[in-house]
């Protein structure tokens, strides 16, 4: 009798394997932009991958068709969270998509609402109620020593080998093409595993040291041990040039979601931006910006602003850059001035811990983080905290170290989606377009009407700077364009650039004639800014 009941278990456990292997290939049948391509080796790959799940879920539940069942949701989820990203931000599922899911649910305002209320409502009590009635309906396995060590060894095997194929795959580190090629699991799992290859990490350990910045800082100023406290104060080729100059400040304006919106269509009053285009004409150098991300991942186009890297040079680290790079040691625009004697502030009305830039931030040479807990909560324009609490906050800050070199970097929050959470009215709608250019507008009057309290940081912050002794320079760009994609389709608007200006309180312009129009990528701007200010010889 218990040999019969041993032979049905291994064949129920055979059978649940086997139809769960072969579901996990169905809902990729709808992964957007296209579905992956079936080949022997990423067959190979996906079946170790899904039989590696199904045995560690089965060695805790020890239960076979919980287990498929419990695997097949998996896939089911990660195909449409995936499908929904691709919606909203134009880019499937990435690898370090799934080290953020903790943020997820500390902050579900930025996350949840791209999926859509129905199913964030619906796949919580489907997906509970599939699991009780199957816990309830199929008996437990009998635990034995000898299964549970079996299920460790075809663990590792199963590990060993999906690691082996996918050091093999040719990743071209576009998440969109690779799932096309080899599948969305097998690609997280592609780009997980050479991700943390020491031929990876040595690729952009060189790529850390080519930045722009470090001809300028000297290497030893990173080695906290063994330089001597004058060089990491401020390097030799600078003591000539630094001490010639008066204390300055140097601040940037990273704002959440600007872009010149009126590029979109004609109808859109431009008086949206009247304080940023008297701006522009008193601007040394302003135009587009090409930026790494659309619609979100700040982190993308900061990290890029403050190294001066490009963002193909980071490999498959570009989509996280500070997932990994808090333990390398990073040459910044904040590392170069804080070497010169700048007291380097970055400002942002969130928590510090958010893509975890508490731990990357010092590194990166900033000796303070003003996060959302230096802020009144009820400061606030929409949910987030106003673009006016930050303006008040950047003042108070220039005011405190008046008669010190000060480099502010200040991230924004205000314009941040989701936009379709706000409402706007119809008289509110009228006052910002001469006619309206489609027939649903709300989702961009919300943007607009943030966009308009950016232009009035960018007046108060130029009205405070003129009116200071202090040699001060303005850098003011978008990290990249909002979320709105029906809106822009609808359009038919597909330029990803957002746009920047650099503007100082010394220089005075008459025309815009005699401001320089440069479209340049964000790669090249704190370089081009610092050239301009005289911190960086050009």
């Amino acid at each position: 009798m218990s040999y019969d009941i041993a032979a049905s278990s291994i064949w129920m456990f055979g059978i649940a394997l086997l139809l769960t292997v072969i579901f996990s290939f169905i809902p990729e049948r709808w992964l957007k932009p296209l579905p992956p391509r079936l080949n022997p080796k990423t067959i190979l790959l996906q079946s170790l991958l899904v039989s590696l799940f199904f045995l560690a879920v089965t060695l805790i539940v020890q239960r076979p068709i919980f287990a498929g069942l419990a695997v097949s949701i998996f896939l089911i989820i990660l195909t449409g969270v995936s499908n929904a990203k691709f919606h909203a931000l134009k880019e499937p599922m990435v690898f370090s998509d799934i080290s953020m899911f903790s943020q997820a649910f500390k902050h579900p305002r930025l996350y949840f609402p791209f999926l859509g209320l129905i199913p964030v409502i619906l796949m919580p009590l489907i997906i509970i109620g599939l699991i009780y009635t199957v816990l309830t309906l199929e008996p437990a396995l009998e635990i034995t020593w000898h299964r549970i060590l079996t299920c460790l060894v075809a663990i590792a095997f199963y590990f060993i080998g999906a690691k082996s194929i996918s050091q093999t795959l040719k990743l071209c580190e576009d998440p969109a093409t690779d799932n096309v090629d080899y599948g969305l699991l097998n690609s997280l799992f592609a780009y997980a595993i050479q991700a943390n290859s020491r031929q990876h990490k040595g690729t952009i350990e060189r790529a850390l040291r080519a930045s722009p910045f470090s001809t300028a800082v000297s290497a030893s100023v990173y080695n906290t041990e063994t330089a001597p406290k004058e060089l990491k104060k401020t390097p030799p080729h600078f003591l000539s040039t630094f001490s010639k100059q008066s204390p300055q400040n140097i601040t940037v304006i990273q704002s959440e979601s600007f872009f010149d919106a009126r590029r979109m269509h004609e109808y859109i009053n431009k008086d949206v931006l009247e304080h940023y285009d008297n701006c522009l004409i008193e601007s040394t150098l302003f135009g587009k910006l090409s930026v790494p991300a659309w619609g979100a991942n700040t982190m993308r186009t900061e990290f890029s602003f403050l190294t001066g890297l490009k963002y193909e040079e980071m490999g498959l680290y570009r989509y996280y850059p500070y997932q990994y790079l808090h333990k390398m040691p990073i040459v910044s625009l904040a590392k170069l001035l804080q070497s010169q004697g700048f007291h380097c502030v970055c400002i942002h009305p969130h928590p510090a811990s958010f893509f975890g830039r508490d731990r990357i931030f010092p590194q990166m040479g900033f000796d303070e983080f003003i996060d959302i807990q230096s802020f009144d909560t009820k400061q606030t324009f929409g949910p987030y905290i106003s673009d006016q609490a930050v303006t008040n906050k950047i003042l108070e800050i220039s005011n405190e170290y008046n008669n010190k070199p000060l480099f502010i970097f200040a991230i924004t929050m205000e314009n941040h989606g989701p936009l379709h959470l706000e409402k706007t009215s119809k008289e509110e709608q009228e006052t910002y377009y001469s006619k309206a250019p489609i027939d649903q507008v709300n989702d961009l009057t919300v943007y607009l009407r943030h966009l308009k309290n950016a232009d009035k940081m960018v007046k108060q912050l130029t009205s405070a700077y003129q009116q200071s002794d202090k040699p001060s320079t303005l850098c003011f760009y978008g990290d990249h364009i909002p979320s709105m994609p029906k809106i822009y389709q609808q359009l038919a608007y597909e330029d990803r650039d957002s746009d920047y200006f650099i503007w100082n309180n010394k220089t005075k312009k008459t025309s815009k004639q005699n401001s320089v129009n440069l479209d340049i990528s964000v790669d090249t701007l704190a370089e081009t800014l610092l050239k301009q200010t005289g911190n960086l010889e050009k």
